[in-house]
């Protein structure tokens, strides 16, 4: 029983693990995610391009990469004026994704609790002028909310049974200026959701 034991902690069945960002990218490119599929830009699978402030993680199952997750500041300033979301109070799923191999119907929602509960506090402490302007707005650093966005074509089932609730439905940049159209417009209607999760308590460093 020692030695077996000794061997779990050597070799956990489960395990998190921060890692670069370039990473996570190449799982997303390799399991073909939806937003990373190859195209005539990127004949090898489209990169994560998110200029903002990011931390990947990565969960493998016996030693295998099994899902990834990346967190982000939010892509807009205001996330919702009338729940007082905004950049500093909110983090963003950017991308959560899994393994073909691990397409069972609970396992993405593992992901996405423990992202919520356990990976998103990890935010707080990394990036100083985030952290700044978030005392700045909310008295200390604190995260009151996680956002995420559902695909095109996607209902979003899996947010709306875990505490999310949908603020709305929108579509992405169609390009100009110096913003490239988003990769999503390409999926079914383009129209993508909004998702958020309020902590019932704020996390706090």
């Amino acid at each position: 029983m020692v030695s077996r034991q000794l061997a779990l902690r050597l070799s956990p069945v489960l395990a998190f693990y921060q890692v670069d960002v370039g990473e996570a990218e190449g799982l997303l490119i390799s399991w073909r995610h939806p937003l990373h599929l190859p195209d005539a830009e990127y004949p090898h699978g489209r990169p994560y391009t998110r200029p903002f402030g990011r931390m990947a993680f990565i969960m493998e199952n016996r030693s295998r990469a099994a899902a990834t997750v990346i967190l982000a500041s939010t892509v807009n300033s205001s996330v919702c004026r009338q729940q007082g979301l905004h950049r500093y109070n909110t983090i963003d799923l950017a991308r959560i994704a899994r393994n073909p191999d691990h397409r069972d119907q609970h396992s993405l929602r593992a992901v996405l609790r423990i992202a919520r509960e356990y990976l998103a506090p990890l935010w707080l402490g990394t990036y100083v002028n985030w952290d700044a302007r978030s005392a700045e707005l909310c008295g200390q650093p604190q995260i009151a909310a996680m956002s995420s966005t559902s695909l095109p074509g996607m209902p979003g089932s899996m947010y709306r049974f875990d505490g999310f609730e949908r603020l709305r439905t929108s579509k992405g940049a169609k390009g100009g200026g110096h913003q490239k159209p988003s990769a999503a417009n390409a999926i079914a209607d383009g129209a993508r959701g909004l998702w958020v999760y309020r902590y019932p308590e704020p996390l706090r460093s």
